[in-house]
């Protein structure tokens, strides 16, 4: 019986210790959430969605002045509130169709008016997107765009590579 105490302590140590690192882990996950300011706590969802996140991560390494990064805020914020518009408009029009695909009756004519507002707001937004990028481009200097083009070479070799 004496023998069973000491495994049974060292069970008991072990599953106190693996009970406890979620708990640790979940209160670090917090933290991170309480200072971001967003549940998801990731840098994506705190600075504005998916083409900000990309667009920064392709001028990093560029050794950008303070001059270009605020040339740069100016040029992504003010773009902001009309791509917010295209996004609620794109959501807007695929939430009709949802609604629309569930319905008891089909109405051919609403559906098409959602689809066409959906495609709007889709080309809207990419035109916004290349807009933004053809100003973010003007920004930079000839080496740092030549060094971009580099980048976006070796990120296509590989990409092709992978099939």
């Amino acid at each position: 019986m004496k023998v069973l105490t000491p495994v049974l302590g060292a069970c008991l140590l072990a599953s106190g210790l693996a009970l406890g690192v979620p708990a640790t882990a979940s209160a670090d996950d917090m933290r991170r959430v309480s200072a971001a300011g967003d549940w998801r706590g990731g840098e994506m969802h705190q600075r504005g969605g998916r083409g900000h996140d990309s667009a920064m991560r392709m001028l990093r390494g560029l050794d950008l002045s303070e001059a270009q990064r605020d040339q740069i805020f100016e040029i992504r914020h003010a773009q902001a509130p009309a791509m917010r518009a295209q996004m609620k408009a794109l959501h807007a029009a695929r939430q009709d169709l949802r609604e629309l695909a569930l319905a008891p009756e089909y109405d051919a004519a609403k559906a098409q008016a959602s689809a066409d507002a959906l495609a709007k707001a889709t080309s809207q937004m990419a035109l916004m997107r290349i807009e933004s990028m053809r100003k973010l481009l003007a920004v930079l200097t000839p080496e740092q765009r030549q060094k971009l083009d580099e980048r976006r070479a070796r990120w296509q070799a590989r990409r092709g590579a992978r099939g």
